[in-house]
C-alpha cells in the first residue's frame, strides 16, 4: 500500500479510501459479516483510511465498522459524515442536529473521535457561522479533528473554508466529491481550488458505481438492483459520450492485461487524488488493490480524457 497525507497537515492515509456505503442491508450491500471480513482485509492489505456517514443504511454501516476496527481504531483514520437527512425532523446543518449526529455516530463507530467529520452535503440556505462555529466547537472538544466537505461546488467549498479560516482559524483538510473518468466537472473550480489551498481531493464513484466496469452495454437494459436503489445513475452516466470513454477505457484495460473497473481506479490515482472504493465482495476488494500496481501512462490519460464531453452537474443530495 502507498501512502500520502491529509491536506495540510502530516497524518499519513493510504492512497485507497475504503467507503462503507456497500455496508448495510440494501439488497446489493454486503451484511454485516461479509462486511467485517471486507474492512478486516483491506486493513490487512494496509488500507488506514475507511469512511462512512450516518445516513448509510441509517447507521447500520457506522455500527459494522466499529464492530470491525475493534482492536485496530488508534491505527487508523476514520471519517464520517453528519447533515444527511436522517427523518424529517432529523436533518440540517444547524447546532442541534450536528450536535446529535456527531454523538450517536461515535456512539455507532464505538470510538470517542473521528479523524475527519465531513458536512455530506452543501446548501446554501445554511448559516455558515454557525455551522462553521459547531465543528470548531467538535475539533476543540476533541470528538473530530479535521473538517472535510462533500458534494460541495466551487463556491461553496471557497466559502466556508475562508469563513472557517478568518472566524474559527481551521480549513477544510479534504473534499470528497463525484469525480470519475465519465464525470470530470470538478475540474472547473473545486480541484483547482483543492491544488491551490493543499486541500486533499478524495473522489467518490471511481469506478462510476459500476459504469465503468463494463457492465452496461449500450443499447441494451441497463436496469439492476444498483440502478434501482441508486436512480442519480441514470442522470449520470449512459450517453453517447459516456460510452466512447467507456470503449477507451477497455481498450487500455485490454493492452494491460487488467479489467476497466482496474484501469478506472488507476485513472483517479493517476491524477493524485484519494479515490473511495466500495466493495461489497472480497474479490472485488482484491481487484481494487491491485488497480495501485497499474501506472497509467500520460498518453494514456490523454486517450481517456479526449473523448469526455462535458455534463451537467448533479450534486450528491444525502437523502434529502
Amino acid at each position: 500500500m502507498e501512502y500520502t497525507t491529509l491536506g495540510s497537515t502530516d497524518l499519513k492515509i493510504s492512497k485507497l479510501c475504503l467507503g462503507g456505503m456497500s455496508f448495510g442491508t440494501s439488497q446489493w450491500m454486503a451484511g454485516r459479516e461479509e462486511s467485517i471480513k471486507i474492512i478486516k482485509k483491506a486493513i490487512d492489505y494496509g488500507i488506514n483510511f475507511i469512511d462512512t456517514a450516518n445516513i448509510y443504511s441509517y447507521g447500520e454501516s457506522e455500527k459494522i465498522i466499529g464492530e470491525a476496527i475493534s482492536g485496530y481504531r488508534d491505527d487508523l483514520v476514520i471519517s464520517t459524515k453528519g447533515a444527511g437527512k436522517m427523518s424529517d425532523f432529523y436533518y440540517g446543518f444547524n447546532r442541534k442536529n450536528l450536535s446529535r449526529a456527531i454523538r450517536e455516530s461515535l456512539k455507532r463507530l464505538n470510538t470517542d473521535y473521528v479523524d475527519i467529520y465531513f458536512l455530506h452535503a452543501y446548501f446554501d440556505t445554511m448559516d455558515v457561522n454557525d455551522t462553521v462555529e459547531t465543528i470548531s466547537q467538535f475539533i476543540h472538544n476533541g470528538l473530530a479533528h479535521y473538517c472535510g466537505l462533500s458534494n460541495a461546488l466551487g463556491y461553496q467549498l471557497a466559502e466556508f473554508n475562508t469563513v472557517a479560516g478568518l472566524k474559527e482559524n481551521f480549513g477544510v483538510q479534504i473534499v470528497q466529491n463525484h469525480y470519475n473518468a465519465v464525470y470530470r466537472e470538478d475540474e472547473r473550480d473545486v480541484i483547482p481550488f483543492c491544488r491551490k489551498k493543499n486541500i486533499t481531493y478524495s473522489p467518490f464513484s471511481p469506478i462510476a458505481a459500476g459504469f465503468l466496469s463494463g457492465k452496461y452495454q449500450k443499447n441494451k437494459n441497463i436496469e439492476t438492483v444498483r440502478t434501482k436503489t441508486y436512480p442519480v445513475m441514470k442522470q449520470r452516466y449512459f450517453r453517447e459520450c459516456d460510452y466512447n470513454v467507456l470503449d477507451s477505457v477497455m481498450e487500455i484495460a485490454s493492452e494491460r492485461g487488467a479489467t476497466p473497473a482496474q484501469i478506472a481506479l488507476a485513472y483517479t490515482v493517476k491524477k493524485g487524488f484519494i479515490p473511495v472504493i466500495g466493495a461489497n465482495k472480497i474479490e472485488y476488494l482484491e481487484s481494487d488493490i491491485n488497480a495501485l500496481d497499474i501506472k497509467l501512462t500520460d498518453d494514456d490519460v490523454k486517450i481517456i480524457e479526449s473523448k469526455y464531453r462535458p455534463h451537467e452537474i448533479i450534486q450528491g443530495n444525502a437523502g434529502y
